[in-house]
């Protein structure tokens, strides 16, 4: 099995919230991208059908609510699953005022809803996480009307390459156990499309991170970058100091050079519209 969607390793990344609180901040902060994929995907979905229904599967916190609410509209049904329960609670407690908001734990290979559901269905940065993509895919589509939109934001498999190279080095210097499974890329720009029901359409979104100093950098990587690849026996505080003070040395020489520490990414998504059913002659 896979780090990525080991549910041990899932529970301590989404236990809480706060390391999701930490990159969604570093992105807003420090990224080089001015385009926001949430509001691409939206606009690509609104183009599509207007919905009366939106689910939106491996919520998190909520990145996709506002952009649902400011395209779709407040009397729009909102309904949004997560596996965990820290993150239900923060997006119900964001929602205690929407009338129309929901959000509940529930697994995306099997959603709780009766098909043809939804016009619009999310799975955002996600899919990497679930053990069987093509499933939860294929679970999303049921749930979908016809008529109505799939859309999956998603990263491409060459996202954060440096510091994964600087992070399996740190972990080599320290003599720590590292699986070269450490990148998310189970589900991407480059793989994804293979995993849909029928061929779908792609953006792409080039990007980055520019970090400002060296305690930026290490903040975003200690929010849960520094784990990939460790076994979990391993995720100790003594070991993440450890980890994090080598990571610090091996970015120093780059930043006294270039006063930044950049990081590049590649964002985007697929979508695929259902077909309406063909009337029988």
């Amino acid at each position: 099995m896979s780090q990525f969607s080991d549910p041990d390793f899932l529970r301590e990344a989404y236990g809480t919230d706060e390391g999701l609180s930490i990159r969604i901040q570093a992105q807003e902060r420090y990224g080089l991208n001015q385009q926001n994929i949430f509001q691409a995907l939206t606009r690509a979905a609104q183009a599509a059908t207007s919905p009366k229904a939106v689910l939106d599967v491996g919520a998190g916190t909520g990145a996709w609510y506002p952009w649902v609410r400011q395209y779709a509209g407040n009397a729009v049904r909102y309904e949004a699953i997560d596996m965990s329960a820290a993150m239900v609670e923060r997006l119900n407690q964001r929602m205690s005022g929407d009338p129309h908001g929901h959000a509940e734990v529930a697994d995306a290979e099997a959603l709780p809803y009766p098909p043809e559901s939804f016009d619009w269905v999310g799975l955002h940065y996600m899919l990497y996480h679930v053990p069987n993509i093509e499933r939860a895919l294929q679970s999303a589509w049921s749930v979908l009307r016809p008529g109505g939109i799939l859309v999956a934001a998603t990263n491409g498999s060459r996202s954060y390459h440096e510091m994964l190279e600087w992070h399996a080095e740190a972990a080599s210097r320290l003599g720590l156990p590292y699986a070269e499974d450490a990148r998310g890329d189970r589900f991407s720009l480059e793989n994804g499309a293979r995993f849909f029901p029928h061929p779908p359409e792609m953006a792409q979104f080039p990007g980055g991170l520019s970090f400002p100093s060296i305690a930026a950098y290490l903040a975003y990587y200690g929010s849960g970058f520094c784990w990939a690849g460790i076994p979990l026996e391993y995720h100790q505080e003594s070991v993440k100091r450890d980890i994090l003070e080598t990571m610090g040395s091996l970015v120093k020489p780059l930043f006294e050079k270039e006063g930044v520490i950049p990081l590049s990414h590649t964002s985007g998504f697929f979508w695929l519209i259902k077909e309406m059913a063909t009337p029988e002659p």
